[in-house]
């Protein structure tokens, strides 16, 4: 009985991990607005990127920077030049810093909000602000900026996956907690304890190269989620590499426990035995 009980938990404790790992990855960076920042950020520096970001940020500043009217036959020109050069500013990175950061906030704040249900928002006035720098060095005419410049894409399936994360990431913590006690109460009720340790260790062991066979059907569904612009599927693309990337080293950390439960348990069962012999 104790050892069915034992193997139940054990078991239980496994299928609750293989949901936490990655509803923990989740809230830390997609859900939460600084993990999201830090894990979307190199993205400002990918070249193929920033062409397709260069036309974007073109088209919404000549859309919204107040031109003097004797400068519209200028102005779809300068600002294609001042757009270009935005990534040598020494005030890029800090730009599309808070690009993300305003982005990620309007994103996460309509999720769920059927009245805005499929949209993707996003806030470039930071670029903006850099082009319109650009275009007054230019023509030495200080030009007046939005304080804010949204973009709105049509984005039904990520909007879809919003809500979802969002619920998973406020779980992931008591997911974890719960696998790790229903594994503590499997190991204390279980007659073979060091037994149970190292094939606990296998089990998790397991549930991490089943994250690592599922991340590339991870990075390419990520990839598939962006429809619309080249600019957004370029983004999801890329998203998803730099996702997939950075799951590896949950994988890794998770493969280090499985093999220290192991080790444990192993360790144990030799102390065990030199003390009957």
């Amino acid at each position: 009985m104790r050892s069915a009980a034992s193997a139940l938990l054990v078991i239980v404790a496994l299928l609750l991990a293989a949901v936490a790992g990655p509803a923990l990855w989740l809230q830390r960076n997609v859900v939460d607005g600084p993990g999201f920042t830090q894990l979307a950020g190199p993205l400002g520096n990918n070249k193929d990127f920033q062409e397709g970001l260069t036309a974007l940020v073109s088209e919404q500043a000549t859309a919204s920077l107040n031109l003097p009217p004797m400068l519209n036959d200028l102005a779809g020109a300068l600002i294609k030049t001042a757009a270009r050069a935005i990534y040598t500013d020494p005030g890029y990175e800090q730009a599309w810093t808070e690009t993300l950061q305003r982005s990620h906030n309007l994103t996460f704040a309509a999720a769920g909000n059927n009245d805005i249900e499929g949209d993707l928002k996003l806030d470039i006035a930071p670029l903006v602000q850099l082009v319109a720098d650009n275009v007054t060095k230019n023509i030495g005419v200080p030009l007046p900026t939005p304080q804010d410049v949204v973009v709105t894409a049509d984005q039904p399936k990520v909007a879809q996956v919003l809500p979802i994360m969002t619920i998973l990431g406020a779980w992931s913590g008591w997911l974890a907690l719960i696998a790790a006690v229903l594994f503590v109460l499997g190991v204390v009720v279980a007659k073979r304890r060091a037994l149970t340790l190292i094939l606990g260790g296998v089990g998790l062991a397991i549930v991490a190269l089943l994250w690592l066979m599922g991340s590339g059907f991870v990075e390419s569904t990520l990839a598939g989620l962006a429809v619309g612009p080249e600019v957004a599927q370029q983004f999801g693309r890329e998203l998803g590499a730099l996702a997939r990337d950075s799951w590896q080293r949950g994988i890794t950390a998770t493969l280090i426990a499985a093999g220290v439960l192991a080790v444990c348990g192993g360790a144990a069962l030799i102390i065990k035995r030199s003390r009957t012999t």
